[in-house]
């Protein structure tokens, strides 16, 4: 039992008021135990709210697998981006830079997208990333272990997952767009937030022969740089593409897009003594991508 003088320190220590301080005590704990419980549910109700407006905020769910859990590769990745569900947040993050390029406001719909599922594999692959549709609005992005093992680890996962999203962002992979289109379209978003080219897409030095179309080239540097120009030239045209790409690929899809003839527009960029290859394309009013901490 509580020292009633404690409990009760301004009251007289006298024997008959310490018989009427322990009844006292009892009911004021027992009058509080709801008190208590109805705080704990209302701390427990915002904590789902606040986990129910995180999972709205996505607007997809975010799955991910480590196939190598049992290599050093795989329990790396484990610690630095599962265990802190960083992976979750770099996914969001450069979901919504691809997402501000390709749909720049509301007018634009946006592809469905339900289900991202981050898979880190257990053998090396050529890309940092692979992308695969698995169903007509989930996506799995394939993670190279090699990816762990750069000096800069979380800078090549973000990099590697920032290729990917662009990839799962872009229309048109099932409609017939040109492949060196759309690995331009992936440069340029990749660039735009401020990541180096592969060393497999070419340095973007290179023109294509003058019977080629700019965006036919191989080299997805390059093809980022005229897509650059063409945004320069007309301010909205990468978001108009890959709108356009929602349907069957044309001759004339690039036309469209740009509202004038692509063609006529390549030949000038060949020609402009003005244009410089740069290693740094893309809208620069949009922001960089925000660190993951």
């Amino acid at each position: 039992m509580e020292d009633p003088h404690i409990l009760e320190p301004f009251i007289p220590a006298t024997t008959t008021a310490a018989a009427t301080a322990t009844p006292t005590t009892a009911i004021d704990t027992s009058s509080s135990s709801p008190i208590i419980s109805r705080l704990l549910l209302l701390f427990f109700i915002g904590l789902l709210s606040i986990w129910a407006n995180y999972e709205a905020s996505k607007g997809f769910e975010v799955n991910v697998i480590n196939e190598a859990d049992d290599t050093p590769a795989g329990r790396r990745f484990a610690l630095f981006f599962v265990s802190n569900d960083k992976i979750t947040r770099i996914v969001l993050n450069t979901s919504q830079f691809a997402e501000k390029i390709l749909y720049p406001d509301d007018s634009f719909p946006k592809k469905p997208v339900n289900r991202v599922v981050i898979r880190f594999s257990s053998r090396k692959m050529s890309h940092p990333v692979v992308v695969e549709s698995k169903e007509k609005d989930e996506f799995v992005l394939h993670i190279s272990p090699s990816v762990m093992e750069d000096e800069k680890v979380e800078k090549a996962m973000v990099s590697a997952v920032q290729r990917g999203m662009a990839r799962l962002w872009i229309w048109g992979g099932e409609k017939g767009a040109p492949t060196s289109l759309l690995d331009g379209m992936v440069e340029y978003i990749s660039i735009s937030a401020g990541f180096p080219h592969l060393p497999d897409s070419g340095n973007g030095l290179r023109l294509p022969e003058s019977n080629s179309t700019c965006w036919d080239d191989k080299d997805s540097t390059a093809v980022a740089n005229f897509l650059n120009y063409c945004e320069g030239i007309r301010n909205g045209f990468i978001g108009r593409l890959n709108q356009a790409m929602q349907d069957p690929w044309h001759n004339r899809t690039m036309d469209d897009a740009l509202g004038l003839p692509a063609q006529t527009l390549c030949s000038s960029y060949y020609s402009s003594s003005t244009v410089k290859i740069s290693k740094t394309v893309g809208p620069m009013s949009l922001p960089p991508l925000r660190q993951v901490s």
